[in-house]
């Protein structure tokens, strides 16, 4: 019997290992969440041009961040907005304006992963580990989540390995350095993860305008990415801000550099770069060659850019139909279909439509009305086939 796992944020609030003490944060807690860690007061990490939009947004002092409490996703989208306004300009030229707009757009990209790597920063989850030892090589589970709690959930109970766990494989990956994809492990037996937003340990490289739009700095394809898991020494990363004490799987605010070369500049230009050194940040003491890394994923905006990355999305979401046509359970986790989602709701319709009869589907969730609704009165499942646990999602959850 196969078996589909759905996880949304729910899933991820059940974690009570990490280091911090503070649990996973959901998009109207996100900056008060960030307030109570300790990267909220380290000079490394960039929020500058941020703290510039929103006061500037808000017709406000910068100090009034200290109680901003809006919520991320609607931040991101409108800053998202604004920055292809800026882009789609006739004759556009980098400028102070669409400067912060820009650095805005992609600081919060590596704030919202330096908070989820910060909480997942502790013990693997109980909850998870639960989850995956019920798991067989026939079952998969499709994530919406950025956080890597069932990543080490499924590497601790299987043989699930960041080679070919997830249906893609990167470039490389980085064990204490930059090591190839082990093709021995291909043959191995294990539930496959797909995470279709894309996820904190994938990493890609920064961005810059090009032709209207916001395109990878990288020399290869842009569906091609790497992926950290571990390391024992400092690594190369940004100017050399190697950050130590993380688990497995989670890193501080800058990743490591990735082994490749950045795209060439054009014919009779010249690319150049440099780093204004903030006094009252010590340096870094690490190395920093290589191409700098930013964090590969889809962030919680209105209008979802997959097709910045090449086929990379294209792939898995397609990968996440079929499992579901094919499916004879689908479980859902702690999802609730928010509105900047948009393309969930797709995957199911196309999903059944290519079915001949529907799949037993288990709600998890402690207000599940709505969810039931949307499976019964939009995806058309009957109410038959429709079970609801009204509850967290718990260690003690049984499949």
């Amino acid at each position: 019997m196969k078996k589909v796992i759905i996880l949304g944020a729910g899933a991820s609030k059940s974690y009570e290992g990490s280091k911090t003490g503070v649990k996973m944060p959901i998009a109207n807690d996100f900056f008060e969440t960030f307030r109570k860690l300790d990267i909220a007061r380290n000079p490394w990490v960039l929020i500058g041009e941020l703290l510039h939009y929103i006061s500037e947004m808000n017709n406000a002092d910068i100090l009034d961040f200290l109680n901003y409490n809006g919520d991320i996703e609607t931040l991101h989208t409108e800053i998202q907005e604004k920055l292809y306004q800026e882009l789609q300009r006739k004759n556009f030229k980098l400028g102070p304006d669409n400067i912060t707009v820009i650095k805005s757009y992609n600081q919060l990209i590596f704030l919202f992963i330096s908070v989820i790597n910060e909480i997942q920063n502790g013990s693997i989850s109980e909850s998870h580990i639960a989850l995956a030892k019920q798991l067989n090589d026939e079952d998969s589970i499709i994530t919406f989540n950025w956080d890597t709690l069932m990543d080490r959930a499924l590497k601790e109970t299987s043989d699930w390995n960041t080679d070919f766990g997830y249906f893609v494989s990167p470039v490389a990956i980085f064990r204490n350095t930059w090591k190839n994809v082990d093709d021995n492990k291909k043959s191995l037996s294990f539930p496959v993860l797909l995470k279709l937003h894309g996820s904190s340990n994938w990493l890609t490289s920064h961005n810059l305008p090009e032709n209207g739009k916001m395109e990878l700095m990288q020399e290869i394809d842009p569906d091609k990415f790497f992926i950290y898991e571990s390391t024992v020494n400092p690594y190369d990363s940004f100017a050399g801000k190697f950050m130590d004490g993380y688990e497995d799987f989670s890193y501080g605010y800058y990743p490591p550099n990735l082994p490749i070369q950045g795209k060439s500049a054009p014919d009779g230009m010249l690319i150049m770069s440099f780093r204004i050194k903030n006094p009252l940040a010590p340096e870094g003491m690490s190395n920093s060659s290589g191409l700098t890394a930013m964090p590969l994923i889809i962030p919680p905006v209105k209008h979802k850019e997959y097709d910045s990355f090449g086929d990379l999305f294209h792939d898995l979401w397609t990968e996440a139909r079929d499992r579901l046509v094919s499916a004879d359970k689908i479980y859902i986790i702690g999802y609730s279909f928010p509105i900047t989602d948009l393309r969930s709701d797709k995957l199911f319709t196309s999903a059944f439509k290519k079915r001949k009869d529907y799949p037993e589907i288990i709600i998890l969730n402690p207000n599940p009305d709505d969810i039931f609704d949307r499976f019964h009165n939009q995806f058309g499942v009957p109410k038959n086939k429709i079970k609801v646990i009204k509850d967290y999602f718990n260690k003690d959850f049984i499949l």
